[in-house]
């Protein structure tokens, strides 16, 4: 059975090139590096303009154009540092060639250059115009939504306990107030706050710091971890519509409103695939409001009761696995086995540089 990158390696056909591929480089070129290849084609023709102009003083500066394409690089081949990716830019003429490089720069260049793009959106701007061109006039059925765990290699920022009595501060007497205090106002939750807010304004208020956190598995286990939460939306096909990163210690249930925003000013869909850890009344009316189906599992109630999908839903619940595979398909091809990197803007960098591969990955699978 053939790999993806034995049948898109093999389909010289979509770069349409009339002459000799092989001509243009020094050694042969194998699968993999044809699939780069093809992918570097699609990212280009998708990519906002980006260019370095010349002050006219000192030496030329390098282009952020193969910076780019060596990061993307970095996430196709899993290297895990900039250090190695150096060493296989040096030894390796035909990636070299690949990502645009004539001398490759030192590790200081490529850290700064990596902290200036970081800071940049041009990673979820490619990947908007990709999707807006993958699913232009088409109808996705089933949108399906799950977060994956995010191990990092930074101190994890301290969580402050709100009911710790302070310094100098008496302590919140709990319990209703008597009735001579008036009646209490009660706060709005945090997915209530989300409803009439831009989505925007949704994810710059969750925290987006390394974190401790808590998952369970699908055998009912929980597993804990120190770093990050990737959020996916992905279509019947697993091609990655939405991504965001938050902190390791974010709820499930705060990402499904503001995504459910995102991805249909995307794309059209018709059910909204979960699982039980964004069983919430707010997130099921919200949907249903907007003219689409929530397919989410039910949590067990308090009088000890668990619902049950009927058999329909259930039946198209079973679909929710492509977010699944999607998230162990990164995890296997495209993220790094270790992050070195430090920080919400590398981090989520180096994630969305993953989605995207996988995005087009799943984009040049339609084209085959």
């Amino acid at each position: 059975m053939k790999s993806i990158n034995d049948i898109i390696g093999g389909a010289q056909g979509l770069l349409d090139i009339s002459f000799e591929l092989q001509s243009c480089f020094e050694e042969k070129l194998n699968n993999h590096q044809k699939t780069f290849l093809q992918m570097m084609r699609v990212f280009e023709e998708n990519m906002p303009a980006l260019y370095r102009p010349y002050k006219g003083t000192g030496r030329r500066p390098y282009q952020y154009l193969p910076f780019l394409k060596s990061l993307l690089a970095k996430s196709f081949y899993q290297i895990a540092s900039t250090a190695k990716l150096i060493e296989r830019l040096k030894a390796d003429p035909n990636m070299r060639l690949l990502c645009g490089f004539k001398k490759v720069p030192g590790e200081a260049s490529f850290s700064r250059t990596f902290s200036y793009l970081a800071g940049m959106d041009i990673i979820q701007k490619t990947h908007d115009k990709l999707t807006e061109e993958t699913f232009k006039n088409k109808i996705i059925y089933h949108i399906s939504r799950d977060s994956t765990t995010i191990s990092a290699r930074e101190k994890a920022e301290k969580i402050v306990n709100k009911r710790r009595k302070t310094s100098g501060t008496l302590p919140k007497k709990l319990g209703r107030p008597p009735g001579t205090t008036g009646k209490h106002k009660k706060l709005p939750s945090g997915i209530e706050m989300q409803l009439n807010e831009s989505p925007d304004v949704t994810l710059e208020r969750l925290n987006k710091k390394c974190t401790y956190g808590a998952k369970q598995n699908s055998q009912g286990n929980y597993a804990f971890w120190k770093g990050y939460k990737l959020h996916l939306d992905v279509s019947d096909s697993g091609y990655p519509i939405t991504a965001c990163v938050t902190g390791a210690n974010v709820q499930d249930s705060l990402l499904a409103i503001p995504m459910e925003k995102i991805t249909e000013q995307k794309v059209t869909f018709c059910y909204s695939l979960m699982d039980k850890g964004y069983d919430a009344n707010l997130i099921h009316s919200f949907i249903r409001e907007h003219d689409r189906i929530p397919i989410i599992k039910f949590k067990r109630r308090n009088n000890g009761n668990c619902p049950v999908l009927d058999p329909a839903k259930e039946e198209r619940y079973k679909i929710r696995s492509t977010v699944e595979r999607a998230n162990s398909h990164l995890k296997d091809s495209f993220i790094p086995k270790a992050l070195y990197v430090k920080g919400y803007p590398k981090v989520s960098f180096v994630l969305f540089s993953a989605v995207l591969c996988l995005a087009i990955i799943k984009h040049l699978q339609f084209l085959c």
